[in-house]
C-alpha cells in the first residue's frame, strides 16, 4: 500500500483527530490569509493618505499674484511635488461661503479682502511632506504654512500596531497547528508501536515507515489551506460591497487575482511544511534505530 493510501486510511479511522488537525490548521490560514489582506489594503491605504494631506502655505494680503505666480511654478517644477493648486481670494471666499451657507450672519462679515490667497501641494509620498513644507516656508509673500503631520504620524503608529497583533496572532497560531499535528501523529505512532517494531525486524527501512505520517502532515496542511482560504474569500465577498462604501474613493478593489493566486500557492506551501515537520519532528522522536 502506499504511503498516501495508507495516510488516508490513518485519516479516516481517527476522524476526531483529523478533525481537530484540519481545524485548526484552517483557523491558522484564515487568520494567515485575511492578516496578507489587510496588510497589502493598508499599505494601499497609507499610500492614499500619504499624498492626500496637503502642504498649504497662506500668503500675506497685500501678496503680489506675480509672487503666488512664481511660488506655483517653482514648485510644480520639483520631482517630489505631485500636484499644485492655487486657492485665489476670490475662490477662498466662495469656499467659505460654501462651509457656512447655514450661518448668513458669518456671510455678511466676511469679504474677499479679508481672507488670504493660498498655495496646495500634495506630494508623491508621505516622506516628501516635510521637504515641501520647508520650500514653501521659504517663498516670498508666504505668511503661514499648515501641515497636518500628526494624522500620518497617527495613522503609522495604528498601521504598525495591527500589524504586530498581527504577526503575533499568527506565530501563536501556527505554532498551535503545528503542536496539535505533532501530538496526534505521535499518538497514532504509539498506537502502532508494535506494527513498526515488527516492520523493523522484516527491515523497512526508517523512512518507508515515516513516510505515511509524513504525508499525513502534508494532507494536514493542504487540506487547512484550502479551507481557511476559502473562508477567507467567501469573507471578502461578503464584505466588499460594505468595504467599497466604506473606503470611499481610496482604490482598493478589486483585488488583483493574481495576488489571491500568489497568496494561496505561498500559504498552501507554509501549511503543508508545518504539517510535515511537525511530523517528522513526532516520528524522529518515537521511532527509534
Amino acid at each position: 500500500m502506499s504511503s498516501f493510501s495508507t495516510a488516508l486510511t490513518a485519516m479516516r479511522r481517527s476522524p476526531y483527530q483529523t478533525l481537530a488537525a484540519v481545524i485548526m490548521v484552517s483557523l491558522t490560514c484564515f487568520v494567515a490569509y485575511s492578516f496578507s489582506l489587510f496588510i497589502v489594503g493598508t499599505e494601499k491605504i497609507l499610500q492614499y493618505f500619504e499624498t492626500r494631506p496637503q502642504v498649504i502655505a497662506f500668503f500675506k494680503l497685500d501678496a503680489s499674484n506675480e509672487k503666488i505666480e512664481t511660488l506655483a511654478s517653482s514648485m510644480k517644477a520639483k520631482s517630489y511635488v505631485e500636484a499644485v493648486t492655487l486657492v485665489s481670494k476670490q475662490q477662498a471666499l466662495e469656499m467659505y461661503k460654501q462651509d457656512n451657507k447655514d450661518d448668513p450672519l458669518l456671510l455678511e462679515l466676511v469679504t474677499a479682502d479679508i481672507l488670504p490667497a493660498s498655495i496646495e501641494v500634495s506630494g508623491r509620498s508621505g516622506t516628501d511632506l516635510d521637504q515641501i513644507k520647508t520650500d514653501l516656508e521659504k517663498g516670498l509673500g508666504v505668511d503661514d504654512v499648515v501641515f497636518q503631520k500628526d494624522v500620518i504620524d497617527s495613522l503609522n503608529i495604528w498601521t504598525r500596531s495591527v500589524r504586530l497583533i498581527g504577526i503575533g496572532s499568527v506565530v501563536i497560531l501556527g505554532l498551535t497547528s503545528f503542536l496539535i499535528i505533532m501530538v496526534i501523529i505521535g499518538i497514532k505512532i504509539t498506537a502502532k508501536k508494535q506494527a513498526i517494531n515488527i516492520m523493523r525486524i522484516i527491515g523497512a527501512t526508517r523512512w518507508y515507515i515515516k513516510s505515511p505520517f509524513m504525508v499525513e502532515g502534508i494532507l494536514y496542511g493542504l487540506t487547512g489551506s484550502i479551507i481557511g482560504w476559502m473562508a477567507m474569500f467567501s469573507s471578502l465577498l461578503y464584505l466588499t460591497p460594505w468595504l467599497q462604501d466604506f473606503l470611499g474613493a481610496i482604490p482598493l478593489f478589486p483585488i488583483p487575482p493574481a495576488f489571491l493566486a500568489l497568496q494561496i500557492g505561498a500559504g498552501t506551501i507554509l501549511a503543508m511544511v508545518i504539517g510535515v515537520f511537525a511530523a517528522m519532528t513526532a516520528s524522529q522522536r518515537l521511532i527509534k534505530r
